[in-house]
């Protein structure tokens, strides 16, 4: 007797967690994984702003880049991603300077690295297809 009350348990246990799992928000936009590294000269980036911005308007996604210069978009606080078609592609290396209230510097800051031409100027275009999108950033400069 004990022994079909935990198999019925089990059982009713699986088929609740198989419904949740199809329970997403069905007015979702379609999105694609997108994922990278940012370089500069062939090193590699850190604290890059990576933003997509689809050309067909909609949300923009964004990530920043960890000591490796690799990024993972997040499309919201839940999704990561970007939405599927064209996205102009701004690489942000620029950061003000921190000071606490008391005067004391916490952050010094940090200078573009990167020509406009991949930031305030973009001419970055990349196309995001609805799978995963592995789309790395080679910059060469002075």
């Amino acid at each position: 007797m004990i022994r079909g009350f935990q198999f019925g348990r089990s059982l009713a246990i699986l088929a609740i967690s198989a419904a949740l799992v199809g329970c997403g928000d069905g007015n979702a936009p379609p999105l694609g994984d997108v994922h990278g590294q940012v370089t500069y000269n062939g090193e590699p980036i850190e604290g890059c702003n990576v933003v997509f911005v689809p050309v067909a308007g909609g949300r923009s996604s964004s990530a920043v880049t960890d000591a490796a210069g690799s990024y993972k978009l997040k499309y919201s606080a839940t999704s990561s991603g970007a939405l599927v078609g064209e996205h102009r592609v701004e690489l942000t290396t620029a950061r003000d300077r921190v000071v606490s209230d008391e005067g004391a510097l916490r952050d010094a800051g940090r200078k573009e690295i990167f020509p406009k031409e991949y930031n305030s100027d973009t001419t970055q275009v990349v196309e995001v297809t609805g799978w995963d999108n592995k789309i790395d950033f080679n910059v060469v400069g002075k």
